[in-house]
């Protein structure tokens, strides 16, 4: 072991220079160059450098390089995550006689790679680390110093098979300071899938579980809140239905929720294929200098709804083209930016979440062999000729070294592969194994037709709704002044976290304007009455908030923010006219219309409740062949329902609450009102007041009148004239009053004996049956509408 620390004086210039400045590579060099002065080229050796990250990776890589070209003595190679399979394989090949390969690796190669041949270590003492921000839910990529067991892992790296030296870029006191060992993996990650299974489990409050490694309780805490967020536990934190499902799915919450919310509609396929990808790491390849080329040929993939449904489109045209030629899907995902590994790993997740939907009954079994004697035959011969090729490859390929040649390390930099790249991971005749394992895993004509089943408008939409719901309610809201900044100083801000930004692979960061909003002038000012209305103002939902040298939103997907949150919200409080609505506490929505807000109120209450019931019939009903499962009409129905409430345009202003006004938000117990009659709004659901926010609370979600406000008090009492579309009746109303009004007027779509058991069962007791003989139609009223019914007469 050799300590090498880097001087203070280059160390204190670093300093000066800034975290944003690249890292200094001249200490690496030396080493290079004092192997070269120290050891003839005739004895072999590798050298391994231990870099925290791809942008260190960088930085030496091109000095490394220019160094190699002038010696002609090494071929520099990166290995991390990020890279092609292609160029991660190159690490394990031979360099020529005289020449020795420098491979800059991630502690990628500390366990998970062991690489032949490598006599000298080279450990910077650094890492990047994946940390979690319980308070912010953030996951962040951070640089720390390595513990005393990570160092003695990579000096174990040098001379497995001999001697080997290891260069240390720090001092000796510095290794005694270093931490016995690492971080435990369960004190820096969510914690929602471990409170779940102990949940499951019977394993009683995870708060107090005998954890050899406790976690923080901030983690357990905002675990167990997500979970209640996501509906998989109550208010007593026992499971919900739901949350026994997902318990049993071994997958994310949110991956669980879009899977058992897709299976609901009739959507399975995509959801299955979304889910996936979600799961995997991302397909976009992160050269060191990035091909234009690559991102004009992705553009015709992109979706303008979001990431999600971008990775859909490139899943489903890469099976297309798998399907059409096996052989050119690899130069297609080149020449895209694509790493096909990862869309094989999708595949395979796809393949079992499928399984999974299916073991618990959520998706019928289809059968996959073919139904004729014919093609059962074609497909057995080729299944048998796919063996084959398999075993011939592992026979004459599988351990078969390749020599590296001096351009390789040239060809690592710029990030792009030969066009005799295809050869590597082929046979003899040019035969791609993995696309032979992929057939053999998979039915290819089954995934093709799903491939290439385009979705409807209509279909679309609703799964923008599916992936919504399971995402909620991780959104982000746009800044008020995005449309005046450049499109990479695009501002959002989640509940938890101010000022983050679209990561730069996302759809949305390299085309804005799709978020901005389309009429009015910009949002936030209070002078002009029309200020900030619009009928288009949208929200992100995202997958994940991860925090690298800026936080970025990863794989969002934007949606109308009025319908999302007055379906999705955990908690709704309105104003007495409901004009005025804030949701989960930090975004309020103003109608300046309150006819459209209570109309669009009660249409989202009636969606909302039919939703939970049909879910509710389903994860009944998934266990057994019954028929309590949703019928078919039942689902139609609500899918109806949601189409039209999205395409309800009201104009109205959006705006994220300050910290000062959640402070001031409601008006508290002692204020609370006489509770008001609203049957037909509020379906006859019975009315408490609520004992923290004051107003009503009418459902789990929602609370009326509990909004503190400075408006005319008498403005939700005024009366003006209106005629009931249902009935012709012309009087004076409130705006609740015609809303309950109409509710009760308007006649039902249902069969006759469903209107019956309905009507009856959201009547109060002062409803009745009236027959008016004047204008020959039926009605339920109650006295005081029956008169002023005969009155207009």
């Amino acid at each position: 072991v050799i300590y090498q620390p880097i001087p203070k004086e280059e160390a204190s210039t670093m300093g000066k220079l800034g975290k944003s400045e690249r890292l200094d590579p001249l200490p690496y060099l030396r080493v290079l160059q004092a192997i070269d002065h120290k050891y003839p080229p005739e004895e072999r050796g590798d050298l391994l450098v231990f870099l925290s990250g791809v942008a260190e990776i960088g930085a030496v890589l091109e000095a490394a390089q220019a160094y190699a070209a002038r010696t002609q003595r090494w071929i520099v190679l990166p290995l991390h995550s990020t890279l092609s399979v292609t160029q991660q394989d190159k690490v394990f090949d031979v360099p020529p006689p005289g020449v020795r390969k420098c491979i800059l690796s991630t502690n990628i190669a500390e366990t998970s790679v062991t690489i032949d041949g490598v006599r000298f270590v080279l450990d910077s003492g650094k890492v990047k680390e994946m940390s979690y921000d319980p308070q912010g839910k953030l996951h962040r990529l951070q640089e720390f110093w390595i513990s005393r067991a990570s160092a003695e892992q990579r000096k174990g790296r040098a001379g497995r098979t001999g001697p080997g030296v290891c260069y240390r870029l720090y001092a000796e006191s510095d290794y005694d300071a270093f931490s016995p060992y690492p971080v435990p993996e369960i004190q820096r990650v969510a914690l929602d899938s471990l409170v779940l299974q102990l949940k499951s489990m019977g394993l009683g409050d995870p708060r107090t579980f005998p954890f050899l490694e406790p976690p923080p309780s901030s983690s357990l805490e905002t675990a167990v809140r997500y979970l209640k967020d996501q509906g998989a536990l109550d208010d007593a934190e026992d499971l919900t239905p739901i949350g026994n499902l997902l318990a049993q799915l071994p997958v994310d919450v949110v991956v669980g929720k879009m899977l058992v919310l897709g299976a609901l509609f009739g959507l399975a396929e995509p959801t299955l294929t979304v889910a996936a990808l979600l799961s995997i790491q991302s397909p976009f390849l992160r050269a060191a200098h990035p091909n234009p080329d690559c991102a004009t040929a992705r553009r015709p993939l992109e979706n303008p709804h979001g990431d999600p449904l971008t990775l859909l489109n490139i899943f489903n045209q890469w099976v297309q083209v798998k399907s059409e030629r096996s052989g050119g899907s690899r130069k297609w995902c080149r020449r895209r930016g694509l790493e096909e590994h990862r869309l094989y790993e999708a595949t395979n997740l796809r393949r079992q979440f499928q399984e999974l939907l299916r073991d618990h009954h959520l998706l019928e079994e289809t059968s996959s062999l073919p139904s004729d004697t014919y093609s059962r035959q074609s497909r057995h011969r080729e299944r048998r000729e796919l063996h084959r090729l398999w075993r011939s490859h592992a026979e004459s390929e599988g351990r078969k070294r390749k020599v590296l040649r001096l351009q390789d390390g040239a060809d690592a930099s710029s990030g792009e592969e030969e066009e005799g790249g295809d050869a590597r991971g082929k046979g003899e005749r040019g035969i791609d194994i993995q696309d032979v394992k992929f057939k053999l895993r998979h039915n290819v004509d089954e995934l093709q037709a799903v491939s290439s089943s385009s979705l409807s408008s209509s279909e679309l939409t609703l799964l923008k709704l599916v992936l919504c719901r399971g995402l909620y309610p991780q959104l982000a809201v746009p800044d008020a002044l995005n449309s005046s900044r450049k499109d990479s100083d695009q501002i959002f801000h989640t509940k938890t976290k101010q000022g983050v930004v679209l990561h730069p692979t996302s759809v949305f960061a390299t085309s804005p304007e799709l978020l901005h909003t389309k009429e009015g002038p910009e949002r936030g000012g209070i002078t002009d009455p029309k200020e900030g209305l619009s009928c288009h103002h949208q929200l992100l939902a995202f997958v994940s908030l991860l925090e690298t040298n800026k936080p970025y939103l990863v794989n969002c997907i934007r949606m109308p923010a009025l319908q999302a949150l007055l379906l999705f919200s955990r908690s709704l409080d309105t104003s007495a006219d409901c004009a005025r609505l804030v949701a989960d506490g930090w975004l309020e929505l103003t109608v300046p219309d309150t006819s459209s807000a209570l109309h669009l109120l009660s249409l989202a209450l009636q969606l909302r409740s039919s939703w939970e019931e049909l879910l509710h019939q389903l994860l009944e009903g998934h266990g057994e062949d019954s028929e309590r499962r949703p019928s078919s009409r039942d689902v139609s129905r609500l899918t109806q329902g949601l189409l039209g409430f999205l395409r309800m345009e009201v104009p109205y202003r959006l705006r994220q609450l300050t910290g000062l006004e959640q402070q001031n938000l409601y008006v508290g117990p002692q204020t609370v009102a006489a509770a008001p009659g609203l049957p037909g709004l509020f379906q006859g659901l019975k009315m408490k007041p609520d004992e923290v926010k004051g107003g009503y609370r009418v459902t789990e979600f929602l609370t009326y009148n509990c909004l503190a406000t400075d408006t005319d008090l008498y403005s939700d009492c005024l009366r003006s004239f209106w005629t009931c579309p249902h009935c012709d009746l012309h009087m004076p109303f409130t705006p609740l009053e015609r809303v309950c009004h109409e509710n009760t007027c308007r006649p039902s779509q249902a069969p006759a004996e469903e209107e019956e058991s309905k009507s009856s069962s959201k009547a109060t007791s002062l409803h009745r049956s009236y027959h008016c003989d004047i204008c020959q139609q039926d009605f339920t009223f109650t006295p005081t509408e029956i008169l002023r019914h005969k009155k207009q007469h």
